[in-house]
């Protein structure tokens, strides 16, 4: 097969979350199962055709994703009206693949679901005051709009409009899935649901999973309401306060905190003064300086509050750490009783207790994080998720000449 990805975001130019981990190792995947792959990704300074491992990257530059949007279709057409490809995935998110599919009607054009905008908004505005909610209905009235704060309209969304013309969807997780069901209106047998491959550096498979007498809890995400920093600040209250030698270690950008219209590292601190000695801030990682970290982690927390696909999960449960994560969202589905502990993100007493259950028994620590190395290892390597999406690809492939031979 000839596939082409097309996506703002690709490392090492534009390395910002999900999605450019996630090319990083499909397109590995499928290039190392003999397949023709190409890549249509942006950057903030250089532009040009580069083989990297195999595989084409065609750079173009710009600063925003809307530039990208603009220039990408006349790319992506010198190309593939020169040797044709067999099918192309983009993400939903900003929308790129719409005016491609919009020229080229017959082209397989598959979406990937990682985290649509609207949803993103949802969630990072989930501690918005009840007083804001009311401010903005009635400044909606008063321009003579009936409506109201976070009110989504789906049909006016272009990346709702892209997967609509799309041939097939799929989500890494079944809980995307069912909230675009819902919100976009789409039939859930409509929506593959194929995990996201990973292939854990070799750093973290040699992490030595063994009993250790420190108490070090650490939370990797961004410093915002969607990754459950909120409701983290309160639990880590509560431990401290049973567990004093107990120190907290935030791993992450600093983010904007809209509803107090501060940065988030202020409002923490703002927070938890007197509770200073037991937690710092290490700030945006680079990867492999995050790598050297995880030896380090006798408990992991992440009580986002929904995840799609966090990368951050399994890369904890690649370094055989003991995992508390959050029961919304496609965490559930890597983790279970076994391998980790799943609550509900609201449920801050429960999250406390966990820690300290945890934090005293360092042989359970060592079973969760035994059994989460192992669920990576089997069900998330190459081999798998590579067969799976390799035959998704060939039936889109085949269902796309058979509707376009029967036209």
């Amino acid at each position: 097969m000839r596939i082409a990805f097309i996506s703002y975001e690709y490392p090492p130019d534009i390395a910002k979350g999900g999605i450019a981990t996630y090319l990083t190792h499909i397109s590995k995947i499928l290039y190392n199962c003999g397949h023709e792959i190409e890549i249509f990704a942006a950057s903030n300074y250089r532009e040009g055709v580069f083989l990297e491992s195999g595989i084409l990257i065609h750079r173009i530059k710009c600063n925003d994703v809307e530039t990208f949007n603009s220039i990408v279709l006349n790319q992506f057409s010198m190309i593939h009206e020169s040797k044709a490809f067999d099918l192309v995935e983009c993400p939903e998110i900003h929308a790129h693949c719409l005016s491609i599919k919009e020229k080229y009607k017959k082209l397989p054009i598959v979406v990937k679901l990682h985290t649509p905008l609207f949803l993103q908004s949802r969630l990072l505005n989930f501690n918005t005051s009840f007083y804001s909610k009311v401010r903005y209905f009635l400044g909606a009235l008063r321009r003579m709009k009936f409506t109201y704060y976070g009110k989504y309209e789906y049909k006016l969304d272009r990346e709702f409009h892209q997967v609509r013309l799309s041939d097939s969807i799929y989500s890494p997780s079944l809980s995307l899935a069912k909230i675009l069901s819902k919100e976009w209106h789409i039939n859930i047998c409509h929506i593959n649901v194929i995990p996201n491959p990973f292939i854990p550096p070799k750093k973290l498979l040699d992490i030595p999973i063994q009993e250790s007498a420190t108490k070090n809890v650490f939370f990797i995400g961004k410093l915002n309401p969607h990754k459950g920093i909120v409701q983290l600040i309160a639990i880590m209250k509560k431990v401290i306060r049973v567990k004093s030698d107990v120190h907290f270690y935030l791993i992450g950008a600093d983010q904007l905190y809209a509803t107090k219209r501060m940065i988030m590292s202020e409002f923490i601190k703002a927070t938890m003064i007197g509770y200073e000695k037991n937690y710092s801030f290490l700030g945006a990682l680079e990867y492999e300086e995050l790598l050297k970290y995880y030896d380090k982690m006798d408990v992991c927390v992440f009580p986002s509050l929904w995840e799609n696909f966090p990368y951050v999960c399994l890369e904890a449960m690649s370094a055989g750490r003991a995992i508390i994560g959050s029961s919304e969202g496609g965490m559930s589905e890597m983790l279970n009783s076994e391998s980790g502990i799943l609550l509900n993100p609201l449920q801050i007493k429960n999250w406390a207790e966990k820690i300290l259950f945890l934090l005293e028994n360092p042989s359970k620590r060592v079973t969760l994080g035994q059994a989460a190395r192992k669920t990576v290892i089997n069900e998330y390597n190459e081999k798998v998720i590579g067969a799976l999406t390799e035959n998704y690809f060939k039936d889109v492939i085949n269902r796309a000449t058979f509707s376009n031979n029967c036209v």
